[in-house]
């Protein structure tokens, strides 16, 4: 799956910070805490903590976090974890240098807030799974939607005061809605057999790849009419049934095009891409490059 890094921004000046670990940049707001930690040196078991809940994205560089003793993990641009308080954290930078510097944005939010948010999605946007934020599944990639939202909190955060409040409560509602539809659908993705009104539905697609998936077959499927399908699969996941299809198609050809034996077109048409030249624009679109160039990386 391709993860979406949030957008780097300029480095402190080094020369002027306190600490060459996890310096600290801090952007207070009236529900929220962004804080940009930089470091730039190797150093290890570094304790971290934090109040309310807590939404991590990496921007630049690694960590290995561990968690209230469990096994470390890489964690790498692209990536989010979500914490819920409490939880006591230790981090390792095994490659931080001046020429290597890791970055990233950690915001603490007021619990309180992220519980009327759910609350009212609950009450107002009701689903077969409820919204809730699932702390099992606390490490996950970034898809566009949620990298773009965090993009969009970290640029309303470093406005001029006047109207930056209110712009950050109501980006932080969106990113609420991201974070736990990203964590529905990577759930969904990993574990497909698991009971969900759309199981049926990821696997019919995953089954079919190759062939012509028509929304009718999916909404028979789904057992669900066309409007009320298309209505809840976004709901659920923050992407119509059309894009998710393309993405796992996409998904598939980077699998093909990794056989040097298969040509780019034969990849493309087993993938169940019909036309050369829109398989590669929906590639570039997702990956960033074309079929081409993403073959010889």
């Amino acid at each position: 799956m391709k993860k979406y890094p949030i957008q780097t921004i300029n480095l402190s000046d080094i020369s002027k910070v306190d600490s060459l670990v996890e310096h600290r940049r801090v952007f207070n707001l009236q529900h929220c805490e962004l804080n940009i930690f930089e470091t730039w040196r190797k150093c290890e078991n570094v304790a971290l903590s934090y109040d309310g809940l807590v939404i991590t994205s990496m921007m630049r560089g690694k960590k290995v976090m561990y968690l209230s003793g469990e096994p470390g993990f890489d964690f790498l641009p692209g990536e989010t974890v979500i914490l819920p308080e409490g939880v006591s954290m230790k981090v390792d930078f095994p490659e931080a240098d001046e020429q290597h510097p890791v970055q990233c944005a950690t915001l603490a939010l007021d619990w309180d807030m992220v519980n009327k948010t759910m609350d009212f999605l609950n009450q107002n946007y009701p689903k077969e799974i409820p919204w809730e934020l699932n702390f099992s599944y606390f490490h996950f990639f970034n898809n566009q939607e949620l990298a773009n939202s965090l993009n969009k909190l970290i640029s309303v955060s470093m406005e001029e005061e006047g109207i930056r409040d209110a712009l950050t409560d109501l980006t932080i509602k969106t990113l609420l809605v991201r974070v736990v539809q990203t964590q529905q659908l990577s759930i969904l993705e990993n574990n497909p057999v698991k009971a969900h009104r759309f199981a049926p539905v990821v696997q019919y697609i995953r089954e079919n790849l190759s062939s012509s998936i028509s929304i009718e077959s999916l909404c028979k499927t789904a057992c669900m009419s066309k409007s009320v399908f298309f209505r809840l699969f976004r709901e659920t996941f923050g992407i119509s049934p059309v894009e998710y299809i393309t993405r796992e198609r996409i998904r598939l050809a980077k699998q093909l095009l990794a056989d040097p034996s298969l040509s780019i077109t034969e990849a493309s048409y087993r993938a169940g891409f019909n036309n050369l030249n829109y398989f590669t624009r929906q590639f570039r679109r997702l990956e960033g490059v074309p079929p081409r160039v993403f073959r010889q990386h």
